[in-house]
């Protein structure tokens, strides 16, 4: 099966490890399945069985095991290690014909065998975030009037449009992979109480009190980083206190997830941006 791996630290600095054969053979990569699922149960007292406590899945540990082929063997050995750093964040990004995806994790191990016939090397990384996520983003936008000018403009007089009135305060977006959270970006204004509402379910998320004229609000949702921030005039402030009693979380389901949008005031006037990347427990 063809496939590329590259890894990238917090620099930005990258290793390809699937150039060609005669730099790196992999023999093994491990990681790339489902992590482990654990699950813990009590007994019944004088009963057949058991109950269930609680189940949940283990972080992901990702193991590459390769060997380091051809000429210059020690020059490839030092450029790995300016790379892949033990207690280092560490970008792994995995993909094939059909799939483009990375997970984010920290280097347990870079162990490379110095002294054998064959350079043999071993990573193995840590991934506390279980899920393998889409190198490309899916984004979808409400807004009131949305704009419609484009080039090159039309060469007769026949009227064309510079905007669009929506009249749909509503968003659609797909999710391809596993129920996950997502980014909510809301801007514009002035405006007050904006109100994601989840058409299938009937859950929302709720922030109470103004929006003024440049502000930006961002939401995140996803599992192990829930925030709520304002930037106002270039400063930063968490608002997680402004969401509403009653909100929940929002996730994204697998397939087909429509979102509604309201405010107390000047719904007319903001702007939704939903941000996703599928994420996949195995690939």
């Amino acid at each position: 099966m063809f496939y590329t791996l590259i890894l990238e630290n917090e620099a930005g600095q990258k290793i390809g490890l699937s150039k060609t054969a005669n730099r790196y053979m992999f023999s093994k990569i491990k990681g790339l399945d489902p992590p482990t699922g654990t699950i813990s149960t009590s007994n019944y007292a004088g009963m057949n069985g058991s109950y269930l406590n609680n189940a949940f899945i283990e972080k992901r540990n990702i193991v590459i095991t390769f060997q380091m082929r051809g000429f210059d063997v020690e020059l490839r050995r030092h450029e790995l290690y300016r790379v892949v750093k033990p207690s280092r964040y560490i970008k792994i990004y995995y993909s094939t014909k059909n799939i483009s995806v990375y997970a984010e994790g920290i280097v347990e191990t870079c162990e490379v065998e110095n002294f054998e016939k064959l350079t043999n090397g071993q990573i193995s990384i840590l991934c506390p975030d279980i899920y393998w996520y889409s190198t490309e983003t899916q984004i979808a936008e409400y807004s009131r009037v949305r704009g419609a000018f484009h080039f090159v403009c039309p060469d007769n007089d026949e009227p064309f449009p510079i905007g669009a009135y929506n009249t749909q305060d509503m968003m659609t977006i797909n999710n391809s992979g596993d129920e996950v959270g997502f980014t909510l970006e809301i801007s514009g204004g002035p405006a007050k109480n904006p109100t994601i509402y989840n058409a299938l379910t009937d859950e929302y998320m709720q922030i109470s009190g103004d929006i003024q004229k440049g502000d930006v609000i961002t939401i995140t949702t996803k599992t192990g980083n829930k925030t709520v921030l304002l930037e106002r005039e270039g400063v930063v402030t968490n608002i997680i206190n402004r969401l509403v009693s009653g909100s929940t979380w929002l996730n994204l389901k697998t397939g087909e997830n429509k979102f509604y949008v309201t405010a107390s005031e000047g719904l007319n006037r903001i702007k939704v941006r939903l941000i996703h990347r599928n994420a996949y427990l195995g690939v």
